[in-house]
């Protein structure tokens, strides 16, 4: 009778240890599984709508004078340089468009994608020549909107 309750509290033993360990491994597995749909569930991996950036840009006549770069010229040139660089789907992704330019001061808006700023401003050095006229294209701001861009270039 005694070895049949000495076997009997062993298993109790046994069996609260196994629940104690199985327990602890759940809540360690039940944390591991948070921490993983927390990494997943960053801002990074989610889908964004691409909103429109402005750049006000300034034109410098290098050789040749400002007034004869027109802005079809500089349309061009800059999807040239976009086809050039990116292709016709980065271009199409990009779409950079100039919505406002000053012929006679040279300053202007150029309307892009955000997430291709870094791109815009590589594609905006490689742009040497306009019309025929080498000129240099220097980035003065970026807004988030149309209204702030053309006060930057009321400033400028």
């Amino acid at each position: 009778m005694l070895l049949i309750e000495l076997v009997v509290a062993i298993s109790l033993v046994v069996s609260l240890v196994s629940l104690y360990l199985g327990f602890g491994s759940w809540l360690k597995t039940r944390k591991a599984v948070a921490v993983i749909k927390g990494i997943l569930n960053t801002r990074s991996t989610k889908m964004v709508r691409p909103r429109r950036r402005y750049l006000v840009f300034e034109i410098i006549a290098v050789s040749g004078s400002l007034p004869h770069v027109r802005k079809p010229d500089i349309e061009s040139a800059l999807e040239s340089s976009c086809r050039l660089l990116y292709g016709v789907l980065g271009y199409s992704i990009i779409r950079p468009t100039i919505i406002y330019y000053d012929e006679s001061r040279g300053v202007g808006i150029l309307s892009f994608k955000h997430n291709w700023r870094n791109h815009v401003f590589l594609l905006l050095s490689l742009t040497r020549e306009v019309g025929g006229v080498k000129v240099v294209v220097v980035p003065r701001a970026t807004t988030g909107t149309r209204r702030k861009a053309m006060d930057y270039v009321r400033r400028a």
